[in-house]
């Protein structure tokens, strides 16, 4: 997929913040976790049913690759790839959407502004434009004034590939498709004035770019920059959070409407270290270290017969899966069966992690990181 400097995802940072783009160069994108992977993954299972005509379990089996990793859309992924397939055919539906394009790539500034659609449509009269977004993350997003909704619109206007679409267009419905929340759509609708409107904020961020804008304008946008641990106006920002009291209601509501945005300073900052430690430069006061074991089974069903046999009732081994060690020592001693489990249990690290000098685990040997980082802070 073509990533140009100002995208839809990256709109919604753009318009009040157009530094971030000098901030951000030379800055490596940061590999995505796995709850990424997975939303691109249904995504693509998307792509291919629309433009294949065919259904979700007509993929089972398909599989996904990024960044060395890959995902194989089993059974357990259908039940939302089915939801967000039979919302977007009742859409198409209700919209009497006549012609459509599946992953247009529109551009507002050529090589510069631009991005990829995931379902662009036009009704039977030419009068309403359908923009449609898929999310499958756990975040409700709304399309309501949504930056990266206006942009795709706007772009697809702009774009000799899709301008003709709006000879006849009044009105643009901006979708978006999020199947892990009650409702799955969420609509909202504008006119092509305001499409006008937002073309004309745009140009002027975009203005402020290609002039080298680099002074930063922190706010809750900068989640996900990738120049957010480096920005000094953040740094201040977050410095100026902690120095707020909480003697009186005002100063606690200005305190708390800053939690969020501190909060997620923090952690894109562990982030980022724990990103620069895997690749071995040398950061003072930090290293990476095992995660905390924890005590499985070395095999779950050699531990289960020695139970049976020790004359355990299975109704004790069970909730829907075979329970856990710490688990099953707990139900044990309920019992008050005295029995070994060590011969069944394996203490093991799940991956490795950020932590300060003085932590008494042993740092471990880097080289570099691929995959996931969302789970690196315990």
């Amino acid at each position: 997929m073509k990533h140009l400097t100002i995208g839809g995802s990256t709109a919604a940072r753009t318009l009040p913040c157009p530094g971030w783009v000098k901030k951000s160069e030379n800055i490596p994108r940061r590999p995505a976790g796995p709850a990424a992977r997975e939303g691109s993954m249904h995504h693509e299972i998307m792509e291919l049913c629309q433009t294949t005509n065919t259904k979700p379990e007509d993929h089972l089996g398909f599989v996904y690759k990024e960044d060395g990793h890959e995902l194989t859309f089993d059974e357990d992924h259908l039940d939302l790839s089915n939801i967000a397939f039979n919302a977007t055919n009742a859409l198409l539906d209700e919209l009497d959407i006549d012609e459509m394009m599946i992953e247009p790539f529109v551009q507002i500034i050529p090589d510069v502004a631009g991005g990829s659609i995931d379902v662009l449509g036009l009704s039977a009269d030419g009068k309403t434009l359908l923009v449609c977004d898929y999310k499958f993350g756990q975040v409700k997003v709304s399309p309501e004034e949504n930056a990266q909704m206006l942009f795709y619109a706007v772009a697809a206007r702009l774009d000799p590939l899709t301008a003709d679409l709006f000879d006849k267009v009044i009105n643009v419905e901006l979708v978006i498709i999020q199947p892990k929340h009650k409702g799955t759509v969420f609509r909202w609708k504008c006119n092509v004035s305001r499409l006008s409107k937002f073309h004309g904020e745009l140009l002027v961020a975009t203005d402020k770019v290609d002039k080298g804008e680099d002074k930063g304008n922190p706010g809750s946008h900068c989640k996900y920059c990738p120049a957010e641990p480096y920005c000094p106006e953040k740094r201040q920002q977050v410095h100026t959070a902690s120095t707020l009291g909480a003697r009186s209601h005002n100063e606690l509501m200005e305190a708390a409407a800053l939690v969020t945005q501190v909060d997620e300073w923090v952690k894109d900052v562990k982030e980022e270290l724990f990103l620069q430690l895997s690749r071995g430069v040398a950061i003072d006061g930090w290293k990476i270290v095992e995660k905390r074991a924890t005590r499985k089974w070395v095999d779950p069903k050699v531990a289960e017969a020695a139970l049976v046999k020790k004359k355990v009732a299975k109704k004790y081994l069970y909730k829907q899966d075979f329970l856990t060690a710490p688990q099953m020592e707990k139900v044990l001693k309920k019992l008050k069966v005295n029995f070994d489990l060590d011969d069944f249990i394996e203490k093991k690290s799940s991956g490795n992690t950020l932590a300060p000098e003085d932590d008494s685990r042993d740092a471990v040997v880097v080289t570099d990181v691929v995959g996931a980082l969302a789970d690196l802070v315990e």
